[in-house]
């Protein structure tokens, strides 16, 4: 299609498998599908003159509102850090320059944070699943976040004192439970190792077996 090129939407129909979306033809062919949004933003209507300029507008608009559009059905499932965000959207095969304007978008809304979602990570792995720093420092380097934001973050929301005490009652417990019958020897290496896949640092580690296997 030529930049010159004329044409007249001579039909308009609504989807029957998505009823937001509308398929637009031009000169009785198909020329692309569009939101009920969009449609509305550039008036089209039948009878209109349209140009491949204003086509190729609109076919590049609505590739952003249908990127922007997966990005917040993604964030329904739960929060995403922005690099997260971008490998979903390039695995979805939008280009480059559609990603950026995503990313752009929701960051600009506050919609993904890294800093915000370092916090909320720590506070949940540190209240329901127990896990020590080390373990929580791997899994939010994994995910994309930036080194100084995760020792940030790892400062303000983890207390040693605290930490020290949380492994100190899973020490406990397994002591209690799965390791009751074994010796000293193997209470003290299943315990370190134990503890180790949990998260916690070489010192923690050191500290709790002193106190429960002293």
């Amino acid at each position: 299609m030529s930049e010159n090129h004329q044409g007249i939407i001579t039909k308009i129909e609504q989807q029957e498998k998505n009823k937001s979306r509308y398929s637009v033809y031009v000169d009785h062919q198909f020329a692309f599908g569009i939101s009920e949004d969009l449609l509305v933003k550039f008036r089209l209507l039948k009878g209109k003159e349209i140009d491949s300029s204003v086509m190729e507008k609109i076919v590049l608009e609505e590739e952003q509102h249908k990127a922007n559009n997966y990005a917040f059905k993604l964030l329904s499932y739960r929060g995403r850090t922005k690099q997260e965000m971008e490998i979903k959207l390039r695995e979805k095969g939008y280009e480059a320059s559609v990603v950026e304007k995503t990313i752009g978008f929701l960051q600009s809304n506050n919609y993904i944070n890294d800093e915000d979602f370092a916090s909320s990570y720590i506070r949940d792995k540190v209240n329901i699943q127990k896990l020590g720093k080390m373990r929580i420092k791997q899994e939010l380097y994994q995910k994309g976040i930036d080194k100084n934001i995760i020792q940030e973050a790892i400062s303000e929301q983890i207390d040693p004192e605290e930490e020290l005490e949380t492994a100190l009652n899973l020490g406990r417990k397994k002591l209690d439970s799965a390791y009751r019958n074994d010796d000293k020897n193997a209470q003290y290496r299943k315990l370190g190792s134990f503890l180790q896949r949990k998260g916690f640092d070489y010192d923690v580690i050191k500290k709790v077996l002193h106190v429960l296997l002293k």
